[in-house]
């Protein structure tokens, strides 16, 4: 006893002394450092590179963030949990005012009947979503017709990057990583007054330190936003991202197929429908489906409006094969999200879990849960989201809501090069949100 109470002081004083505790972190070798932090979230990682500059720069260092990206991929998705990012945009006061909200899809999943909170950004402009990629959202501003401003930001550790603005009024656009380059590219299709008649052109930028915006040839004519009365009114322009190791493309819904481009090549395709159940009456396909991609498949939810009234999700097990459509899901339609003749009112799926749950966004009615297995369908509460208070403003053109997974990228090492860009997204006061 006389020789264990003698030890028990030391052993306190050992454990307690911060000196002692420092010379351990120090004699770590570098490699066992990096290895304990690439298992640790990106959003963790993020608030410890302010605990010294020789972690601020580990972390983020172009290699580590690829390598944690990388491992959150393949071998631990918890280090990157999805979350749902959403814009909303109104006048509050004759000030238009917009808000970009994250929260997270575990939580919605886990308990639909406790308010999910939102990590919620303000901002004085309407920024539509084009994409999300990698951690990276692609946001454009909504409000003009005159030109093409969009914004590359990184909710989780600030970073932002604006490309040059280019003229003209956008028809088409899509956000995706080319994994061939390692690059991160926006297409777009610009429409705008010519000297003597509109012109019609694609442009493509590529993330870089000395990167502009690239005319392509060949635009398809389906692109250009054909038939239309108006350019204005052109629907489901903002492109699907669907990447894999074998290719990366932007998708479209437009006149009855899914039109693509690829990244890499700069070439387009196309491929059809699935057919059975979508009604091909006039201009149904390109106002009334919805791209998505569910469990790494190409996926299109459609409404089925003359017969049984249903929504219907299909999944493309391999992608370009038309044979490999199969019907993932029927969803009875019900009174809060019926039918509208616009793209924007469609049903939207965003995520599945693994025990089969739907998480799906509607307009105006906000995220819905559908079991897959019972049909039952569940409305979660949000802060502020799912309310009669706080409808979902549309923002025409662009997304309103999409799976966001957060990470330490930013492309090709680039440094921010907007502080206006800090300014502009608040991050108000709130309370914690569960990872």
């Amino acid at each position: 006893m006389r020789i264990a109470e003698r030890k028990a002081p030391r052993r306190l004083e050992l454990v307690s002394c911060p000196t002692a505790r420092t010379r351990l972190l120090t004699d770590l070798p570098e490699e066992t450092i990096i290895e304990i932090l690439l298992r640790l979230p990106a959003r963790t990682l993020a608030s410890l590179r302010s605990v010294c500059t020789s972690w601020r720069n580990l972390i983020s260092a172009p290699d580590f963030t690829s390598n944690h990206l990388r491992r959150s991929c393949l071998l631990d998705p918890s280090l990157t949990t999805p979350r749902i990012a959403y814009y909303n945009g109104a006048y509050s006061y004759d000030v238009r005012c917009g808000r970009i909200g994250l929260l997270s899809v575990r939580s919605i999943l886990d308990d639909p009947s406790e308010p999910t909170q939102v990590d919620c950004f303000t901002e004085q402009h309407y920024y539509g979503i084009i994409g999300s990629c990698n951690g990276l959202l692609c946001l454009a501003d909504a409000d003009t017709f005159k030109y093409m401003h969009a914004i590359l930001w990184n909710p989780c550790t600030g970073f932002t990057f604006e490309p040059p603005e280019i003229s003209g009024e956008v028809r088409f656009c899509g956000f995706g990583y080319d994994y061939l380059s390692d690059s991160y590219k926006i297409f777009a299709t610009i429409w705008k007054q010519g000297r003597s008649d509109f012109e019609f052109s694609a442009r493509i930028y590529t993330f870089g330190p000395t990167s502009s915006w690239r005319k392509i040839d060949d635009i398809p004519l389906a692109l250009c936003g054909f038939p239309s009365d108006h350019p204005r009114w052109v629907l489901n322009r903002k492109g699907e991202f669907f990447g894999s190791s074998r290719l990366c493309t932007l998708n479209w819904c437009v006149n009855h197929v899914v039109l693509y481009f690829d990244l890499d090549k700069e070439t387009y395709g196309h491929f059809p429908l699935p057919d059975s159940e979508i009604d091909l009456d006039h201009n149904f396909p390109r106002r009334c489906t919805h791209l998505c991609v569910l469990r790494n498949c190409l996926s299109v939810c459609s409404y089925e409006h003359k017969r049984t009234r249903q929504w219907i999700v299909w999944q493309m097990k391999e992608y370009g094969d038309a044979q490999s459509w199969t019907k993932l899901a029927v969803i009875s339609n019900l009174p809060k999200f019926t039918y509208s003749n616009y793209s924007e009112h469609c049903l939207q799926p965003l995520y599945i879990s693994e025990s089969d749950v739907l998480l799906a966004f509607f307009p105006f009615r906000g995220i819905i849960l559908c079991n897959l297995k019972n049909g039952s369908v569940e409305f979660p509460e949000i802060d502020g989201f799912n309310t009669r208070n706080h409808p979902l403003y549309l923002c025409y053109g662009y997304r309103i809501a999409c799976i966001h997974h957060e990470s330490l990228v930013s492309p090709n090492g680039l440094q921010s090069n907007s502080s206006k860009m800090l300014l502009r997204f608040i991050k108000p006061k709130s309370k914690p949100i569960d990872s």
